[in-house]
């Protein structure tokens, strides 16, 4: 028999399929509506955990390797590194969901659901922090599907995309209910989000921001022979973003290859910009701080980011709070020291503390730097403290033309909706984004382009319900996956079937 014929071989590849490539720029976005329909066939028709654990290995090599490819851009080692931690992940949730309805049947559609979503919310802490696999990313595309997250988050679309798969393979045994839960969710879903895209007010305010991209490859960006050519790019843009009177004007993260507030030339630099043009300045740097105590090192460094106002004073700055497993920082640093000594390429920054507020005029705003966009947990918090907008800031340089660009961009339209805070986001090579409360993209540049985003400041009265009440929302799905567990525990303990 043909191994590809094998359900064990063909329901995970084909799912992997329809999730990785729903997650590309193809306008596919719709396929994560079948995706699992064949998992769910599979844990319906498995026997074993052997058999779990070849299954969750095939899903995780193709779903890694179309959706994540690109990160072998950046490290080959990385991307076998996600592939043998996802293996691990998916296999977790295969068993669990398979243990579950083993020994209660009826809970299968519960926890496929609950247990996916808890790997969803869960992939928000620890040290391998990477909430990237959301199956609410792949509907980015269809704007009235998303204003939902304004009340339960990315996770409440995720779990909308779970019931469609559920229907659709119930369809098959009872089609007539099926079909018909299936019209009433999306006329409920999809009008809802019409009618708030038609109906939400936002206050336009006289203020602007403009955002400078002057696409410096990566190759070049820290070479000692660029720097006068980065510094170059730098005024030459921000004198063009001035013919447009800005109120702020944003560099992105690391704009200026080296540590700002300890150089003279690089500060005076900043500094000067924003004297000459009487305006604010907002950009990304690394930074150090003599280190305390036992630090292995005489300094800690940071991914850090600032204001410079149009006094030419540097606001302290905001430290990155949340690093890149392996990119950024070696996990487990705290405790296991000797890593300190292994070194494959890492920058072992330090992790920043809290979120910070800067300030123009009467407008407050926070920033994101990079990755930091990908955690809803993070900008829910700096909603509770009433900022006017979020700045953005990011080297996608990395990624060069890969999906990987596309798929950190579109995050913002989920922050943008969740929060109803408009976000300016500053990409050194793209893609830069001017980003609607709505979720709608005002303002977008085109990959390796050098240009001048501007656009005036969009504010929405309030908080969302997921902001002020419903950021526990996916604790929903974490304590219902345990209640499961406990009860098919129990069951299994007593002999019951």
């Amino acid at each position: 028999m043909n191994k590809l014929k094998e359900p064990l071989v063909y329901k995970p590849l084909i799912a992997g399929l329809l999730l990785g490539i729903s997650r590309l720029p193809l306008g596919l976005g719709f396929l994560v509506f079948f995706a699992f329909i064949p998992i769910i066939s599979l844990l319906k028709k498995t026997s074993t955990y052997k058999q779990l654990f070849k299954a969750a290995v095939i899903f995780s090599f193709v779903y890694t390797a179309v959706c994540l490819h690109w990160i072998s851009l950046v490290t080959a080692p990385g991307l076998i590194g996600m592939f043998i931690l996802f293996s691990i992940y998916f296999f977790l949730i295969f068993a669990l969901i398979y243990f579950i309805s083993k020994n209660h049947p009826h809970f299968l559609y519960f926890s496929v659901a609950f247990v996916w979503i808890s790997f969803e919310y869960l992939q928000n802490f620890g040290e391998f922090s990477f909430p990237w696999f959301n199956l609410a990313y792949s509907l980015a595309d269809y704007l009235p599907l998303i204003q939902l997250a304004e009340i339960g988050g990315v996770y409440l679309i995720s779990g909308l995309v779970l019931l469609v798969n559920i229907l659709l393979y119930r369809m098959a045994s009872n089609y007539r209910s099926s079909f018909i839960w299936l019209l009433t969710i999306f006329i409920i879903w999809g009008g809802y989000g019409v009618y708030r895209l038609q109906t939400i007010e936002l206050k336009r305010h006289p203020q602007k921001v403009a955002i400078v991209q002057v696409s410096i490859p990566q190759k070049q960006k820290w070479q000692t022979f660029y720097e006068q050519k980065t510094l170059e790019l730098y005024s030459e843009y921000t004198n063009l973003a001035i013919q447009e009177k800005p109120d702020l004007v944003i560099w992105p993260e690391s704009a200026i290859p080296g540590y700002v507030l300890h150089n003279y030339k690089y500060r005076n630099f900043v500094k000067n910009l924003a004297l000459k043009h009487k305006t604010n300045i907002f950009l990304g740097f690394p930074d150090y701080r003599r280190a305390e105590g036992d630090h292995p090192s005489d300094y800690k460094y940071y991914n850090s980011c600032s204001q410079v106002d149009s006094q030419g004073r540097f606001s302290q700055p905001y430290d990155k709070n949340i690093l890149v497993p392996f990119g950024e920082r070696m996990p487990f640093l705290d405790v296991f020291p000797f890593l300190w000594n292994v070194h494959l390429g890492q920058a072992n920054w330090e992790y920043g503390e809290g979120p910070k507020y800067f300030q123009f005029d009467d407008l407050k705003y926070s920033p994101l730097i990079c990755f930091e966009i990908a955690f809803p947990i993070l900008t829910k918090r700096i909603a509770q403290d009433n900022p006017d907008f979020l700045v953005n800031i990011t080297n996608d340089a990395w990624f060069y033309r890969s999906a990987g660009t596309y798929q950190h961009a579109v995050m913002t339209k989920f922050r943008a909706v969740e929060t109803r805070l408009q976000i300016f986001r500053a990409a050194n090579t793209g893609y830069s984004l001017v980003v609607s409360p709505t979720g709608e993209i005002l303002q977008k540049s085109e990959l390796f382009e050098k240009t001048v985003l501007t656009d005036n400041i969009l504010t929405y009265a309030g908080k969302t319900i997921f902001t002020k009440y419903l950021g526990w929302f996916p604790l929903v799905f974490v304590f219902g996956a345990a209640v499961f567990l406990l009860i098919s525990v129990v069951r299994k303990f007593l002999g019951i079937s």
